[in-house]
């Protein structure tokens, strides 16, 4: 029996199938990858990448790929740590879509480049008590070893130094050129439609939002600047600021915000800051409120304060994703302040305040308004676990700080606790605050009764 040669067609049939799998088989394999990517395997890999990355168990709700596109990912949540998911119904990001540009050819070599990153309606929700946890999660840094001496080395006998020949040639005194490097084209993050809500979960009070948040931040490769645009701006029980505009200078690997000026209650104050592309994530901050008048604003008690001139220092560096080396100092300084208490005019030659951040600690390690007849001195510590310490002392003639106490705690079940001074013209009054952010008291006087403040 005699095997059949094949015939040149049914070569040809061959390699015909043969260049038609070839050419579908990118579009077979996109089509299995992507299938592959919306169901609840992939979405979990997709998912426990970006916890790896954040920290954060996340939920994807699709993806798709391809190579037009790149990676696109829809409605990924971010949840809060497991003691914050009973206080708060909202994650602690919500990205409606999130879409990742790579440099294609990058990735050929090995390289996992981003061209850009583009977040549509990202909604963050950050408890405030997150900042504490997780600084006293951190370890301290452990201190510095001392230094060692080194032993000294014998002594030399001295020799002659050697005469140098003379060079042959004159040395040059210019310094070669450095070689050109050239840099990668800018890489971008462009958000849409952002917000940010820092929220105190206990209390399900909110401090600040920033909403209406769009723009295109550069985060690598070449030199570039943007605009940055804030629709609004709301700080707790302040009127809002809009239509912000910040100017982002990158040179890498820094990001900055150039001085922006802006207006809150009627005072104008500067700010800059620099964002470092690094580990961690280097942040520096300053702030400055030059001195101005202050306008009368609201206190307790039907109270009241203004000052002829007020000015603000702040500053605060450190890495934003390790709160225990949070750094951070705040001086206000005051000029002719006056408080009206209960109907009771205070007038005072001059005021201050001194509060720093340090390790997770919230310190105003000095808080004085002086005046002639009457006085206030204070201090006040915030641990990282929601403790709070703190005391505040009113000298004044005695019939005046006994009058002042009775105004502020008209319940006080007993005349006030005074203190006397060496001199029988000023006495007194120490207010003691301690507790914790959840649950306040105050003590009226020394050894006086002890108040509970209601929320």
């Amino acid at each position: 029996m005699s095997s059949e040669i094949p015939t040149r067609g049914s070569r040809k049939g061959i390699r015909r199938v043969f260049w038609i799998a070839l050419l579908l088989s990118p579009i077979a394999l996109g089509l299995g990858l992507n299938l592959w990517l919306s169901s609840s395997y992939g979405r979990q890999w997709l998912g426990k990448i970006i916890q790896s990355r954040s920290g954060f168990e996340t939920n994807v709700g699709s993806a798709t790929l391809s190579p037009w596109s790149g990676l696109i990912l829809h409605h990924v949540d971010l949840l809060h740590p497991p003691p914050f998911r009973q206080t708060l119904t909202e994650p602690f990001a919500h990205i409606q879509t999130i879409r990742l540009t790579p440099v294609w050819l990058s990735w050929l070599r090995g390289k996992r480049e981003l061209q850009s990153i583009e977040l549509d309606s990202p909604n963050i929700v950050l408890p405030i008590e997150l900042f504490a946890s997780l600084a006293r999660s951190q370890p301290q840094a452990p201190p510095a070893p001392p230094p060692v001496v080194a032993p000294q080395p014998p002594a030399a006998s001295p020799t002659p130094a050697p005469t140098p020949p003379p060079p042959s040639t004159p040395a040059s005194n210019t310094p070669p050129a450095p070689p050109s490097i050239t840099l990668p084209p800018t890489g971008w993050l462009h958000v849409k439609n952002a917000s940010v809500t820092l929220i105190a979960a206990q209390s399900q009070t909110q401090w600040a939002k920033i909403s209406i948040l769009s723009g295109s931040i550069p985060i690598s490769g070449s030199p570039a600047e943007s605009v940055l645009n804030i629709g609004k701006v709301v700080f707790k029980d302040q009127d809002p600021l809009t239509n912000i505009r910040a100017e982002l200078s990158w040179q890498a690997p820094v990001l900055s915000l150039k001085p922006l000026t802006s207006k809150i209650e009627g005072l104008e104050l500067t700010m800059g800051a620099k964002i470092g592309m690094l580990s961690g994530l280097p942040l520096q901050i300053e702030t400055l409120l030059p001195r101005q008048p202050l306008p009368a604003f609201p206190l307790a008690s039907r109270g009241s304060a203004k000052a002829d001139a007020i000015t603000v220092n702040a500053r605060f560096i450190g890495l934003l994703l390790a709160p225990s080396t949070w750094q951070g100092d705040l001086i206000t300084e005051f000029s002719a302040p006056s408080i009206v208490i209960d109907g009771h005019d205070a007038k005072f030659d001059r005021g201050r305040t001194i509060t720093i951040l340090r390790g997770g600690m919230l310190s105003c390690v000095d808080a004085r308004f002086i005046g002639d007849d009457l006085s206030f001195l204070g201090n006040a510590t915030l641990l990282a676990d929601g403790r709070v310490a703190g005391v505040l002392r009113m000298v004044a003639p005695p019939e005046v700080a006994s009058t002042l106490a009775s105004r502020v705690f008209p319940k006080i079940p007993q005349p006030p606790s005074l203190t006397p001074l060496s001199t029988p013209q000023r006495s007194a009054f120490d207010l003691q605050a301690f507790g914790n952010l959840n649950q306040l008291f105050l003590r009226l006087g020394n050894d006086g009764p002890i108040l509970e403040l209601k929320r």
